[in-house]
């Protein structure tokens, strides 16, 4: 047994993350949740009234946010969240090496 734990001779040992990966894998477990946070603690206030008449030509009907801000937000932090983990997944398959055929 050695400094570096119990490792039979011949193997090669065990390789450890980079830190910028731990650091986007930690960053979009972060901001894939928040931005679902986001958008379901804030909804849209939905008012509805009946018109029984339409405005006058200089009048406006009131405006809609089919979209509020804060949803654009926090989907946007979800896709983003999930672009990173899903290039965090991808640099881990390809990382890996296969071992030759015997």
């Amino acid at each position: 047994m050695n400094s570096a734990g119990s490792t039979a001779p011949g193997t090669p040992p065990p390789r450890r993350l980079p830190r910028w990966l731990v650091v986007l894998v930690s960053l979009g477990v972060v901001v894939g949740p928040g931005g679902a946070l986001l958008v379901l603690l804030n909804p849209p206030e939905a008012s509805f009234g009946w018109f029984a008449y339409a405005p006058l030509g200089d009048g406006t009907f009131p405006d809609v946010f089919w979209v509020t801000p804060e949803a654009a937000a926090g989907w946007t932090g979800v896709v983003a969240g999930l672009v990173v983990l899903a290039f965090c997944a991808g640099w881990l398959v390809g990382r890996r090496r296969h071992a030759p055929p015997r």
